[in-house]
């Protein structure tokens, strides 16, 4: 039998409660830069009886402007032939019976595709597409439907939702998850002067590149090759506002790498140079060393290494710099050696490797945690948690962020580092059980708040005193003062395993058969083992294909 979670009932009008707290919110931060059009569709959709709302706050949140009035089935919605006369007569809606043919052919299905036009000679056996195709070469006269179909005039929605979220990502759906309890979150300051759009361009632009992006994601799932290469052409210029010309970047790399991958070098080189953020240089500085042209390699590699966006590019500009110093007198850094240990453990893999490494380690006496990516970040958000949820500007657009905008990137540091130093320093200098205090204190607090860094459910006061009662606050603040130079990276390649035996404890990396270390995992063994937390990565082999003894631990 297993635990089912009850939730609460939502009262049958919650959508529209939600959707009216997204314009006042829209009308109150951004009124001067809504049009004329927006203004009055606001102002006339107050006036409107409550089932009509709601019956408009469905359609609006359905895909698409047309939909079929014998279909609708909202059981919540009284009188619904009024709701509709009433957002016609509004002039919200149009009452159609002969709507266009593309928009015919997507309401009706196949079977009564076949039926509206059994005057044609139309194989019924074709797909409901090549039908379609097959009856547009008839050139039908339009027929009368022997329904009414509803076309909502002006969608308001992709306009209104961005300006409330601040991304093109959200929706209504967002609302229901904190309605029933499924997520909750932290409250922040929203006020009217934070904003992140400032002109009516700014929003056009950014609708217009978030559309871009949904179709490189779509045609990238349909492997639409030849289309994907077409999309580059519809890019736009650079644009002054940061924002958007980080967005338009990551979108420009994207393209890049598949016109790369179609072996188109110079369309793929002309837009890499259109980026600054990674992989720009590092795929100029591989595509220029399978032209042979070693003095421009050298010269991305140089940069890089100079001055790298983060660690993982200096790392791979440390790598391409070994290809180069074979190939020409290229000052390769010195590799510095590893400072983590190795051990060979052949165990029983009946379960996931982590789990049976887990089991050995106890059978040893060790208290273990699964802590990948989980303890070091838990403790992160614990320690700055009132720092990450401060009202600085433009850091909170709405009420449903798991974190600042800023977060992953290295402005969240530039605009809160007095708070953060200072909150450094303080740690640095406290004793081991002031810590422990502090940080269950803010578990306690905020337990169940969406956190980015707090995983709640996976992680627990007893690991955290653990963690907090073994590692000695400078240990803390140099793993935290890693995660802040870098926290989108940082934040991942973590060991697997946290244990404690005693006042000892120790990260384990688990590596199963055929599996290797990734270059941050590398990263932060080394950096854990420098600051004398001892981390080690563990090669198991599975004793039930090819028995080995066991290696001390």
């Amino acid at each position: 039998m297993t635990d089912t979670a009850v939730f609460p009932d939502l009262p049958p009008h919650y959508y529209l409660a939600n959707f009216a707290s997204i314009i006042d919110t829209v009308t109150l931060r951004y009124g001067d830069l809504l049009t004329q059009e927006e203004g009055d569709w606001i102002t006339a959709f107050h006036d409107l009886p409550t089932n009509a709302q709601c019956l408009l706050v469905r359609f609006l949140s359905r895909k698409g402007h047309w939909f079929r009035e014998d279909k609708l089935n909202y059981p919540e919605i009284d009188n619904l032939p009024h709701a509709i006369s009433s957002l016609a007569e509004a002039t919200f809606i149009d009452i159609e019976r002969t709507p266009p043919f593309d928009v015919l052919c997507s309401l009706l299905t196949k079977p009564e595709l076949l039926s509206h036009f059994d005057v044609l000679p139309l194989d019924k056996k074709s797909k409901k597409a090549d039908l379609i195709e097959e009856i547009a070469t008839h050139s039908p006269t339009a027929e009368p439907l022997t329904f009414s179909c509803l076309h909502v005039r002006l969608d308001v929605m992709p306009i209104f939702l961005l300006l409330y979220f601040g991304n093109a990502r959200q929706d209504l759906s967002q609302f229901v998850l904190s309605d029933l309890g499924i997520q909750r979150f932290e409250s922040v300051s929203l006020t009217a002067e934070v904003r992140l759009f400032t002109s009516r361009d700014q929003m056009k632009d950014w609708l217009d590149l978030s559309y871009l992006s949904e179709q490189y994601w779509q045609l990238l799932e349909k492997k639409d090759k030849h289309a994907l290469l077409e999309l580059s052409k519809a890019l736009p210029f650079t644009t002054a506002w940061p924002p958007l010309e980080r967005k338009r970047q990551r979108l420009i790399n994207q393209l890049a790498r598949e016109q790369e991958r179609a072996g188109n070098i110079e369309e793929a080189m002309l837009l890499f140079s259109q980026s600054s953020l990674p992989p720009s240089r590092e795929r100029q500085a591989r595509i220029a060393i399978k032209q042979a042209d070693w003095s421009r390699a050298c010269e991305w590699v140089s940069n890089m290494l100079a001055n790298p966006f983060n660690e993982d590019e200096k790392d791979v500009a440390a790598r391409i710099a070994k290809q180069l110093a074979k190939k020409t007198d290229f000052d390769c850094p010195v590799a510095t050696e590893h400072l983590y240990e190795a051990l060979h453990l052949s165990l029983p893999l009946d379960a996931r490797v982590e789990v049976a490494s887990a089991a050995h380690f106890t059978e040893q006496g060790w208290t273990v945690w699964f802590s990948e990516n989980l303890l070091l970040n838990a403790l992160f958000g614990l320690t700055f948690w009132d720092i990450i949820f401060s009202p600085v500007s433009g850091a909170f657009l709405n009420p449903f962020q798991r974190s600042p905008r800023d977060m992953f990137s290295s402005e969240f540091y530039a605009a809160r580092q007095s708070a953060i130093e200072e909150r450094l320093i303080a740690l640095a200098q406290q004793t081991q059980e002031e810590s422990v205090k502090q940080r269950l204190a803010t578990f306690e607090q905020k337990y169940g708040l969406a956190n980015d860094w707090v995983v709640w459910g996976y992680i627990d006061k007893e690991q955290i005193t653990a963690a907090l009662l073994s590692l000695t606050p400078p240990q803390l603040v140099a793993c935290f003062e890693r995660i802040l130079f870098d926290p989108k990276s940082n934040r991942a390649g973590h060991p697997d395993l946290f244990m404690v035996k005693g006042n000892t404890c120790q990260f384990i990396e688990v590596k199963g058969p055929g599996d290797k270390l990734q270059h941050h995992q590398v990263r932060w063994l080394d950096f854990l083992n420098r600051h004398h937390i001892i981390s080690k990565v563990l090669y198991v082999e599975d004793a039930n294909k090819s028995p080995r003894s066991n290696a001390n631990s």
